[in-house]
């Protein structure tokens, strides 16, 4: 897990920060870690380490804490519906479910975050638009580079 840690917050701040593709894509792919944390773990060390993980990407980002809101605010949401999954099914192991599957569990938090995120940078009910058309644009590239990950993910 501390190698996600490392590697997610690495490449957001040395790789993908440094990319954005027409003013309106900039994938966000720290958000991985709290995508693939176990839910068997501490929800307290659960919402913890979220909170360090956007905190880290506030700072090296320049944002006033967008990110580590952000970040707590899917991982709760992870939590609540991990919750609600765990009292109808098993818990959910991401390197077995099925590539629909796993995009069916990522897009909701995804589009959330973005969202939430953007949201807090601009704070106007007047830059929804923008808001939106940040959001899915980021949303759709960050998905994508959630699936090259699991795509490389070793199946156990």
């Amino acid at each position: 897990m501390f190698k996600l840690f490392i590697w997610s917050t690495f490449c957001q701040i040395f790789i993908l920060n440094n990319i954005y593709l027409s003013g309106y894509i900039n994938p966000y792919y720290y958000i991985v870690f709290i995508l693939l944390m176990s839910q068997k773990a501490n929800k307290l060390l659960l919402l913890l380490l979220s909170f360090a993980l956007g905190l880290t990407i506030d700072i090296f980002s320049y944002t006033q804490g967008t990110h580590a809101f952000a970040c707590v605010l899917i991982c709760y949401l992870n939590i609540l519906w991990g919750g609600k999954r765990d009292e109808t099914e098993e818990n959910v192991n991401i390197n077995k479910i099925s590539t629909i599957d796993f995009i069916r569990f990522i897009t909701p938090l995804t589009i959330i975050h973005h969202f939430t995120l953007f949201f807090l940078e601009r704070f106007s009910i007047k830059e929804i638009i923008p808001i939106i058309i940040l959001t899915i644009s980021s949303s759709f590239f960050t998905i994508l580079l959630l699936i090259i990950h699991k795509s490389f993910m070793p199946k156990k």
